[in-house]
């Protein structure tokens, strides 16, 4: 296998330790050069010495760590225009050097389709294959879209071959040997996001949602998210034709509201001692204008998943799963006191 360097960005991650622990647990592993980056060299030592090679440090060890891979995942900020920069400034040394282009597998996020209804329910769903003409016209100003754009700017140049993936709402307790070595994050980030509003609040905050909290997402498990990375990589690994570029891939086991979630949040925070109580009130508007980032919270955010399970992936679970996983990553989270270390309340500054 003449393509098989690959480079995982963001191991530490939610997403990223987990994609790394399926792809480690893959039974061609053993055909794979792997490499793995996180930011801290701290970190990155620790990754190491789970027997992975890995590399941590500022954007010239990802620049140089790119231009030696075959295959890139992306899986660190999926907002950070610059860091994807410099993925393409060291994917085009790859390229000078060896006249093939190399691989971009990019974590995006199905926030792309914002729609700005502050809580109100939404209609329209859209489909990653069906809906690809529109998908590609979106304006850069929704989160993830400027990245997205030029990684797609690249792929038409044919300097990459990128392949953007747009999960929606992932769910669920991330699991594995980066969890247990206490490396990676297990919980998911818009979990971490409305535990950040309860604490914002004060010491009798209640959890937070954007007007009545009707609006719809996509849900999708970690492991499930973790094996289409899987699907794909192995897809391109094997000669298929997929189409990248603009096309986008986003995965989905059903659909919940963010009202139910974020009552199963409370109601578990509660059950463990957490919280004193389980109450779900809504972002008020001196809160808003503190807060304006809150207010993709409230979006509708629905498209279905032909192009990904066209490449034959399948989630093992369904929304229905939403509630009980909640609870286990509350219970998690609340009983290694992971709440005292929420890196998110940073966004929310000093309490008035």
């Amino acid at each position: 296998m003449s393509n098989n360097k690959v480079l995982l960005l963001g191991a530490a991650g939610y997403i990223g330790g987990a994609v790394l622990d399926a792809l480690l647990r893959h039974p061609k592993v053993s055909e794979l050069d792997i490499t793995a980056y996180v930011r801290s060299p701290e970190i990155a030592s620790k990754v190491t010495a789970l027997g992975v090679n890995t590399v941590g440090g500022p954007a010239s060890v990802v620049e140089d760590a790119v231009s030696k891979a075959d295959i890139v995942i992306n899986c660190a900020n999926s907002d950070d225009v610059t860091f994807v920069e410099t993925i393409l400034v060291g994917a085009k040394r790859a390229y000078e050097r060896t006249h093939v282009a190399p691989v971009i597998i990019n974590t995006s996020g199905a926030a792309v389709l914002s729609d700005g209804s502050m809580g109100q329910p939404g209609d329209k769903v859209y489909d990653d294959l069906a809906d690809e003409s529109f998908l590609a016209a979106l304006p850069d100003t929704p989160r993830h879209r400027k990245a997205d754009i030029l990684l797609a700017a690249a792929h038409k140049e044919g300097i990459v071959k990128a392949y953007n993936i747009i999960p929606s709402f992932v769910y669920g307790l991330a699991t594995g040997r980066f969890v247990d070595a206490g490396i990676q994050n297990p919980v998911p980030t818009g979990f971490l996001l409305f535990d950040a509003i309860r604490q914002a609040r004060g010491p009798q905050g209640s959890f937070g949602r954007v007007g009545p909290g009707k609006n719809i997402s996509n849900t999708v498990e970690i492991h499930d998210l973790a094996q289409f990375y899987l699907v794909m990589l192995y897809a391109i690994l094997e000669g298929k034709e997929l189409a990248g570029g603009d096309a986008y891939y986003t995965q989905a086991d059903g659909e919940l509201t963010i009202e139910e979630w974020t009552q199963d949040i409370a109601t578990a925070f509660q059950e463990f001692g957490g919280a004193d109580n389980a109450d779900v009130t809504e972002i008020t508007a001196e809160e808003h204008k503190r807060w304006p980032f809150l207010a993709p919270l409230g979006d509708n955010i629905r498209i279905t998943d032909s192009r990904s399970r066209s490449l034959g992936w399948k989630p093992e679970h369904t929304s229905k799963d939403v509630a009980a996983k909640t609870r286990e990553c509350v219970r998690v989270y609340i009983a290694n006191g992971l709440d005292k270390q929420n890196k998110l309340l940073q966004w929310f500054g000093p309490r008035v």
